[in-house]
């Protein structure tokens, strides 16, 4: 029987998308063709997630994008990308993600997701926890939170909002995922993970699939639409997916002075800048509350994936 397609708008920018199969109570398909089944329209980009069946019968989710006005990029420069996979990148960018997280509102409907879909005493893996922006709102919940995080650079920030915020205990890993065992954190209620696997030595895939053998009640993907091609299963084992939730985020830089946004995208290109890319960011840049902007916004997209626990009946 075919499957029921239903797509509800709940704002202008974003929608849910439902696929439930009726005979298993989850959320499968069984065409053997493409559909596209979710899209995202706002002024400037329009972007679309496609559910594509493969010849093992898998069922993939697959994201399209077209952005206009160059508000957004879709793909990433390939020496850039692979420089944001080191450690060494981290620990020098941490300056800059610093001026960026304190005058942007990027997390907010992140923090929102997770303060509705966690309960307090929830043990929780955050990989690549960053400067701990997802994490401190979980332990202020009263969630028992591991920050999973090997730069320097990105633990200094997040030992700093630690004493910010009072806490005089955080936990902390320093590992790379790829060198953690699945049986240190097994069977936790949450392993969640912001903008990170596709930079891990082993990719999304595998990434992704190594936190679904740690066995957690519930796991937790952001990313942003771009490349590589972001490719997730609707259900992976007995794990179904709970939501998925796309969205544009502002994620513009703030500086204070021009020699600040010249240093930053110097450390970007790893080279001088040209005259003529000097000349292309002051015409971009924006005055506004004492400070200097770039302005720039982000397709966010969000899955949550859950644990199908199997009663007897018997």
């Amino acid at each position: 029987m075919p499957r029921r397609f239903e797509a509800r708008r709940l704002t202008p920018l974003w929608l849910f998308l439902f696929i439930r199969n009726r005979n298993h109570g989850g959320f499968k398909l069984a065409e053997a063709r493409s559909f596209v089944v979710f899209l995202f329209l706002g002024r400037e980009a329009s972007i679309s997630i496609r559910v594509s069946v493969s010849a093992d019968g898998q069922s993939w989710l697959l994201l399209d994008g077209r952005i206009d006005l160059g508000l957004m990029r879709t793909t990433m420069d390939s020496a850039m990308c692979k420089r944001a996979a080191t450690i060494e990148f981290w620990d020098g960018y941490a300056t800059w993600y610093k001026l960026w997280v304190d005058h942007t509102n990027y997390y907010a409907g992140i923090i929102d997701v997770l303060m509705a879909m966690t309960e307090p005493g929830w043990r929780v893996l955050d990989i690549g926890a960053g400067n701990g922006i997802l994490s401190f709102p979980l332990y202020a919940k009263g969630c028992d939170v591991t920050a999973l995080e090997p730069s320097v650079g990105m633990r200094n920030l997040l030992y700093e909002e630690a004493f910010k915020r009072g806490l005089d205990r955080v936990a902390v890993d320093e590992r790379i995922w790829e060198e953690v065992p699945c049986d240190e954190f097994l069977n936790y209620d949450l392993i969640m993970a912001c903008n990170t696997l596709h930079l891990t030595k082993v990719g999304l895939e595998e990434a992704i699939q190594k936190i679904f053998g740690a066995r957690p009640g519930n796991v937790f993907l952001i990313t942003e639409l771009g490349s590589p091609e972001i490719r997730v299963r609707w259900c992976y084992g007995d794990y179904t997916i709970a939501f998925t939730k796309c969205y544009e985020a502002e994620s513009s830089f703030t500086y204070h002075h021009l020699s600040e946004i010249l240093e930053h995208w110097a450390f970007k290109e790893e080279r001088k800048l040209y005259p003529d890319e000097v000349a292309d960011i002051k015409r971009r840049v924006v005055f506004e509350g004492r400070h200097l902007w770039l302005k720039d916004a982000a397709c966010v997209v969000m899955y949550w994936w859950k644990k199908i626990t199997h009663m007897n009946t018997d």
